[in-house]
């Protein structure tokens, strides 16, 4: 069809135009249309103009037509080629200068809308983001040079169109894992960051002197491109600044998914205004909650949790724990903006979850882990929604998606330690530390919907392939596995192979967090991972933390943001029972320094001293490496801890830190004496074997009658259950917080009694790792421990009779019965 030689270049510009207006873009007239167009326009070029010729309007319209059909192939790609060439011709001279602002906006708005639809892979990626990026180098060079010129729409959207690209993107900011970026490619990146930046200086100046010049939109817009670039100034602030203020006055003039997304922005931008948060969150009201899409509930929620604005009421939505005497009415739920905005999202997701995508469904969740509030409700509801009958699953999930799910409910649990802390005796969950946090995860899901659900994430992550989980991913699902006592064993081996190999290979770098989280996860778990693994973290660390002056307290600390941190590796490396003298020399350095000197390591890891379970660990790990690595000759500073501990006065160690995992997983001083306890120690009086509840064993007992060095301060060490103390025979009552469940093994429960090994698999329980270092610990100093699983003396009924004989026949375990 050459009908179209029978139009001049604005005719035919005006026809794409009203299509694309009209949504019925047609491929083969846009692409002959554009033909056409890009051939008079040569023409135009080689005449040096005059007449009929093309104008900048038409190619800009031209683009914008492309953009607003959703039109893409090879004449859209020849056509951006085609724009930037003309652009460049004469060095602007001929034709460039002529592009008025709205034009050249235009055109960006439509390089980049047409860039955010590209299939990846496509055979024309190189020739259009050449063009592309050709073209936005012009935008950014017009705008500095004539900034007063473009309208605030025009500046809106030529931001808009710099991030969606990643255009001058700032590198030094890390990439944003909330938004996945693909960035047109360019052949002088320095350059291109250098001119963004100047362009932005002044688009930040310049808007701040007509702020209310800018409708809600195009203020979002405005500060979503800042955030998404990294562009992190004075100047930036400042506008980030006006633009919360304009919130803050007109928060009506935004509308909702500009309230969203300027939150959002704030958040990744780290620009915390409470009162600029407040009044968006306020529009997320019970009333008009359903005017919201998922992606903006999500993107509010999340930068809330971001920013670390937490609802007033945490225990408003915690069914599971709190009484209704404890948790505000709706009304006052509704008194606070931020309350209310938490609860008007999680009602949202509970009735249309089907319209929420993976990733708003998992920023959802994440944000009220992350703020510290409990919702078993939303919870429940979600996991049902993955898991549950014709549930959507784990398949299309990203490995982030992943790792942070699980993540979320893990923390779920691990909360209720703080719920515990704050309302004491009301709340309603007689259990604490590990136990508690198993029964929550059960009482706030189901123990079947638990374990399905992590069995299918795991199933997910392997299909998928653990290559294309971040080292974070790997780290927030294992992290979550052991947090809630659950093992998939095949998942963890895959896991265990992918971090070897990384570490052998040092593709993605580790940070510190991230290798002691790994290593406690196969630790507590007691996942009984190859050597190597251990091997190779020794390896890898040690070359992490050499720097110029070689393994110091320094170079230590660059890897290592916690001493707590190296508190979990040293336990860990303990409970396997595995001591690379190079790694323990690290940890060793890194938590207690080489001159004896408690102040300079505050100073230097910027804390208040060592975490109360940071010492006890070190304890735990001096007596087994004193018994099972005498040859490293690891040993406690004079007087320790003494001065080591946590100031008085300082900030000191948070209730539920998730770096405390030692706090969280490992305590061998158990001072709580259950009911089963003392059911089973006056079976032990009736059959003639005297004892005691929970003896007590302190570091002087220790370092006197049993040689092991510590230092002359007494500290409780370590507990046993039922003791003979004068035959060195104890009993411990292992209940439910002592097993895993191996989800992946499920199998017919054995009796204790008679096995060769009382640690072997039983069924799907697994004796778990602090059990293993407690006992281990225990035998070293002399003791003979018979482990008594608390199912097997509850299906005994009471009967009295067979209690007596059970636990004789445990006592005839023991060679010094």
């Amino acid at each position: 069809d050459k009908r179209g030689m029978n139009f001049n270049p604005q005719e035919m510009a005006s026809i794409m135009w009203a299509f694309a207006k009209s949504k019925r873009g047609d491929h083969a007239l846009f692409d002959t249309a554009a033909r056409e167009l890009m051939r008079a326009t040569q023409q135009e070029l080689r005449s040096s103009g005059g007449g009929q010729g093309t104008k900048p309007q038409e190619l800009s319209n031209t683009i914008w037509a492309f953009a607003t059909a959703g039109i893409r192939g090879n004449t859209q790609v020849e056509m951006v080629k085609f724009i930037a060439d003309t652009l460049d011709e004469g060095e602007g001279q001929f034709f460039g200068l002529q592009f008025k602002p709205q034009e050249l906006s235009n055109t960006a708005w439509a390089l980049a809308t047409l860039h955010s639809k590209r299939e990846p892979g496509s055979a024309t990626e190189a020739i259009e983001d050449d063009g592309i990026v050709r073209v936005l180098r012009w935008v950014a060079r017009d705008i500095a040079r004539r900034v007063d010129s473009f309208k605030p729409q025009e500046l809106s959207n030529s931001v808009w169109a710099f991030s969606t690209v990643g255009f001058g993107y700032d590198e030094a900011c890390g990439t944003n894992s909330h938004n996945d970026y693909v960035h047109a490619a360019t052949d002088d990146p320095a350059g291109d960051k250098e001119l963004v930046y100047e362009t932005l200086e002044v688009i930040a100046e310049n808007a701040l002197s007509r702020m209310d010049k800018f409708k809600g939109q195009e203020l979002n817009n405005m500060a979503w491109g800042f955030a998404r670039l990294g562009h992190r100034t004075e100047r930036a602030g400042e506008l980030f600044r006006g633009v919360a203020g304009e919130l803050i006055r007109e928060t009506w003039r935004f509308k909702p998914q500009d309230v969203c997304t300027t939150l959002w922005s704030f958040a990744t931008a780290e620009y915390f205004d409470y009162d600029a948060f407040r009044a968006g969150v306020s529009r997320l009201n019970f009333r008009h909650i359903r005017s919201f899409k998922p992606q903006e509930m999500s993107n509010t929620v999340w930068a809330l949790a971001t920013a670390g604005f937490a609802p007033r009421h945490a225990h408003a939505f915690d069914t599971s724990l709190v009484p209704a005497s404890r948790r505000p009415t709706r009304e006052q739920v509704s008194n606070d903006p931020v309350t209310e905005c938490f609860a008007a999202v999680a009602s949202e997701a509970m009735r249309r979850p089907h319209e929420f995508k993976d990733q708003e469904l998992k920023d959802v969740l994440w944000s009220f882990s992350k703020i510290g509030v409990r919702h078993p409700a939303l919870f429940q509801k979600i996991a049902k929604h993955i898991v549950g009958r014709n549930g959507r699953g784990f398949s299309s999930f990203s490995s982030q998606g992943l790792g942070n799910t699980l993540w979320s409910f893990a923390k779920q649990a691990q909360l209720s330690q703080e719920v515990i802390d704050s309302l004491g005796d009301s709340v309603k969950l007689v259990s604490t530390g590990r136990l508690a946090v198993y029964e929550t995860s059960c009482l706030d899901n189901g123990e079947d919907v638990i374990k399905r659900l992590f069995v299918r994430a795991a199933e997910a992550g392997m299909n998928m392939g653990l290559d294309r989980f971040t080292n974070q991913d790997l780290s927030n699902t294992v992290w979550a596995c052991s947090t809630l006592g659950l093992l998939h064993t095949a998942f963890f081996k895959r896991v265990e192979r992918e971090v070897v190999s990384r570490l052998k290979q040092k593709r993605n770098k580790f940070r510190g967090q991230e290798i002691a989280n790994i290593l406690w996860s196969f630790a507590t778990l007691n996942a009984q991972p190859d050597p190597m693994l251990v091997d190779q973290l020794s390896v890898y660390v040690a070359s992490e933390c050499r720097g110029k002056n070689g393994i110091d307290e320094y170079s230590i600390a660059k890897m290592f943001g916690q001493r707590q941190e190296l508190a979990n590796l040293a336990w860990s490396c303990a409970v396997i029972g595995r001591y690379p003298k190079e790694l323990m020399n690290i940890l060793y350095t890194g938590l207690l320094g080489t001159s004896n000197d408690p102040e300079q390591m505050k100073l230097i890891f910027k804390d208040d001293g060592l975490q109360k379970s940071s010492i006890m660990t070190l304890y735990y790990v001096q007596v087994a490496a004193d018994v099972e690595a005498p040859e490293l000759r690891l040993s406690l500073p004079v007087g320790f801890p003494n001065g080591w501990g946590e100031d008085d006065e300082g900030h000191g160690h948070q209730k539920g830190d998730e770096n405390d995992l030692i706090d969280m997983s490992s305590s061998m001083l158990t001072l709580t004496v259950s009911k089963l306890q003392k059911g089973v120690s006056r079976t032990f009086d009736r059959i003639g074997f005297d004892n005691v509840l929970e003896h007590l064993i302190d570091t002087n007992e220790i370092e006197g009658e049993y040689g092991v060095q510590l230092p002359q301060s007494p500290t409780e060490f370590l507990s046993v259950d039922i003791a003979n103390v004068g035959k060195k025979i104890g009993v411990e009552v292992d209940g439910p917080g002592h097993f895993v469940c191996l989800v992946d093994r499920p199998g017919k429960t054995t009796s204790l009694v008679g096995l060769e090994n009382q640690f072997d698999d039983r069924g799907e329980r697994r004796v778990n790792g602090p059990t293993i270092l407690k006992h281990r610990l225990l035998a070293h100093l002399g003791w003979d421990i018979i482990h008594l699983p608390y199912w097997e003396y509850q299906e005994l009924g009471g009967d009295r009779e067979k209690e007596m004989d059970y636990c004789q026949s445990l006592l005839e375990q023991s060679s010094k019965w």
